[in-house]
């Protein structure tokens, strides 16, 4: 069973800093309103229960501690203070909501509609959900006790996210699900009816899917363009001999075929689309580019790859479109079989063509220098903090038997974008930490990544997964013979107007406590959720003093980036000044590389950090192009990084960097913040969050001269 009731009631344990809600203009005189400090945190040691142990009694035992929680803890009063509740009210209302939620006379609070809610998030999100519905409780019992309830229930109202789309609603769209395990080739049949069309999109979890698809098309002679976040590129029109099928209002020609990532999917009219990986749109931080794209995109046809669990979740959205699905399954191509024989603890029994499963950065290091020693077979490396140019050289070494690399130690980043000649796969745990516990992979992930082994056409007639340590092998084998859950709900991000809207109740509350408020008082429909902006708060509360318009913000909050890395921190406020005070902000103002190659692998942290603070700059570029004009430059550094990158993973570990608690990832410790910057390459006389910009680029050693930012 799952622990840590006590726990502090949100699931990213925030702590706030009091502010008087006269100040904001909103609540009543007295009443104070606290605001989100993403870097104060306190990992928890629970550990997650298995999929298959979240049943309605565990929900019930996880909804009555949960609304104990809501009763004492001090933050839930001051959430609810920012809508003007006073202490005597909460009380009395507080407690009428727990005696109806307990009684089950609350249908969203009962066990069997939390089950799916607690398998998703856990019970931090379930205590969201429970502030949630108090709002809706008393906009129904007690409509007077926040004021404006009715209006400010109106503009938050997300239950109808078809609507959000009008041009879409008007085409009769062929919706087409093509479902089944790993390497079954159901995207592959998906893309060839794109190549086929008259004009179409690919819609890909993915940069290095995009890319890859892109590449396909135009070296098949199919003009096609490029979409991420931080990349266009349109196809050389006249090489090909075709002429575009039309051009923008600024003269650039127009493609017939786009690949993108989901989340930059054009607004255009397209015959065939086609959208990977569909299960996604459940997921908790990314689930809305998906449930966007399956919405809004005007396409006679509409093609869904993916996990037979979604089926049940998109027919219901398209019945509420009044659209049918066509379902069409998919059989693995090959053998797939879990190995009884695990590798006994043994490094010397890893062999050639292994695929060698862990889920730190540290702990892969760790892995390819003992696999390297005890096996003798030179090991590629693949993991989410390398740059996707960077992944896909490494799995082209892995895939070439001339290359001299004979084994891949890789995280749960090859479970997709990726072709990779895997005999074997390893699963060194079946546990890994999320951020806020240990949590078991699920059983998508588990079947995901062990069915890379035996891709069809590499040259391997069945595929074999397996454990490092004999005792969970009969996990393991229980796990790939289940199939995951279906799908229950899709995700949900709110429109840029209805936050402009609400944003305007509340002129003086900062961005991200704004966020917080919109949480908990927007309403959705049982199709959906909305998803967990964690990464979007942490983001408004490091620019929030800036004096960005709240569209502008809303632009910034969406940046592909993690506020944990200093110097993408350092760099994002940087850019978002410039954006701010409207001046021009050059590639080299923001970036700069040391001059002093690394000499360790921990020295390649900054390296990997300065890659993703680039991609910021080139991701803004698109966004905000009269302030971040060099492109180009950019890209210069963008490559000059990922060369010093590539070349830095040949390097040893520095026998002088101190160890991050291993606990972290196997939950017999915690790691404090101070170790993660650390790890970060903070010197230790330096380590602190809360610092200047100035501060920091010194602590990392990397002085420059710094326009002050307030």
């Amino acid at each position: 069973m799952e622990k840590g009731f006590g726990q502090p009631f949100r699931s990213d344990s925030r702590r706030f800093e009091r502010e008087s809600a006269s100040q904001t203009g909103s609540g009543k005189p007295g009443a104070k309103l606290w605001l989100a400090n993403p870097h104060s945190f306190k990992p928890s040691l629970d550990v997650a229960p298995l999929e298959s142990e979240i049943d309605e009694a565990y929900a019930r035992t996880a909804r009555t501690e949960q609304l104990d929680s809501f009763l004492k803890d001090s933050e839930v009063f001051h959430r609810c203070a920012c809508f003007g509740i006073d202490r005597e009210q909460f009380d009395t209302w507080s407690a009428k909501f727990v005696a109806a939620a307990s009684k089950d006379k609350i249908e969203k609070m009962r066990p069997s509609n939390l089950i799916a809610l607690l398998a998703r998030g856990g019970k931090g999100t379930l205590g969201d959900f429970i502030v949630n519905q108090f709002f809706a409780y008393l906009a129904i019992e007690a409509p007077d006790v926040v004021k404006n309830t009715k209006f400010l229930r109106e503009i938050t109202d997300l239950r109808f996210p078809s609507e959000w789309a009008p041009d879409a609603r008007k085409v009769q769209r062929r919706i087409i699900m093509h479902v089944g395990p790993t390497n079954s080739g159901k995207t592959h049949n998906a893309l060839q009816r794109l190549r086929a069309a008259k004009s179409g999109i690919y819609c890909s979890p993915l940069r290095l899917l995009a890319y890859e698809v892109y590449s396909r098309l135009i070296s098949d002679g199919i003009p096609c363009a490029l979409v991420t976040g931080e990349d266009r590129r349109i196809p050389d029109f006249g090489k090909l001999g075709i002429e575009p099928s039309g051009y923008t209002v600024t003269g650039q020609p127009i493609s017939r075929m786009v690949s993108c990532t989901v989340e930059m999917a054009p607004n255009a009219p397209y015959h065939v689309a086609v959208i990977d990986e569909i299960q996604m749109i459940a997921d908790q931080s990314r689930g809305w580019a998906w449930t966007n794209a399956l919405l809004s995109l005007r396409a006679d046809e509409i093609h869904l790859c993916g996990e037979p669990s979604a089926v049940p979740l998109v027919k219901r959205i398209c019945a509420s479109l009044d659209e049918e699905v066509e379902v069409h399954e998919y059989s693995r191509l090959g053998a797939l079989e879990v190995s009884p024989d695990s590798l006994g603890g043994k490094w010397s029994n890893v062999q050639k063509g292994d695929c060698v499963v862990a889920f730190s950065r540290r702990e892969i290091f760790n892995i390819k220098a003992k696999i390297e020693k005890a096996a003798g077979l030179r090991c590629a490396v693949i993991y989410g903090g390398l740059p996707p140019e960077t992944r896909a050289e490494q799995a082209r070494l892995f895939n070439d038997p001339d290359s001299g690399y004979d084994v891949l130690v890789a995280s749960d980043a090859v479970g997709m974008g990726i072709n990779l000649k895997i005999n074997r796969v390893v699963f060194t745990t079946l546990s890994k930490w999320d951020g806020d516990m240990v949590r078991p992979i699920s059983v998508s992930q588990t079947r995901q990544i062990g069915g890379r082994a035996g891709r069809h056409n590499s040259g391997v007639d069945r595929g074999r997964v397996t454990t490092l340590e004999a005792v969970d092998v009969d996990r393991l084998d229980e796990i790939m013979g289940l199939q995951p859950h279906q799908l229950r709900v899709a995700g949900l991000k709110p429109p840029t107007e209805v936050i402009e809207v609400f944003s305007r109740q509340f002129p003086k509350v900062s961005f991200s406590q704004l966020w917080s408020m919109f949480c908990d008082i927007a309403s959705v429909s049982d199709n959906y959720f909305l998803c967990n902006f964690r990464d979007q708060e942490a983001i408004a509360s490091t620019i929030g003093h800036l004096g960005l318009s709240i569209r502008d913000m809303y632009q910034f909050i969406y940046a592909p980036i993690n506020c944990r890395d200093i110097i993408v921190r350092n760099c994002l406020v940087h850019c978002a000044t410039a954006v701010a005070r409207k001046i021009e902000c050059k590639a080299a103002s923001v970036i700069c590389l040391p001059k002093a190659k690394p000499k360790t692998r921990q020295d390649l942290i900054a390296f990997e950090q300065w890659h993703r603070a680039i991609t910021l700059y080139l991701w803004l570029s698109f966004h905000f192009p009269e302030t971040f004009t060099e492109y180009d430059g950019a890209l210069v550094f963008k490559g000059q990084c990922e060369e010093i990158i590539q070349a830095g993973l040949l390097l040893p570990d520095s026998p002088s960097v101190p160890k991050r608690s291993s606990a972290l990832f196997a939950g017999k410790g915690v790691a404090k913040p101070e170790d993660v910057l650390e790890e970060q390459g903070v010197p230790k006389a330096r380590k602190k969050f809360s610092v200047g910009l100035k501060t920091q680029l010194e602590a990392l050693g990397k002085p420059r001269k710094v326009a002050k930012t307030n």
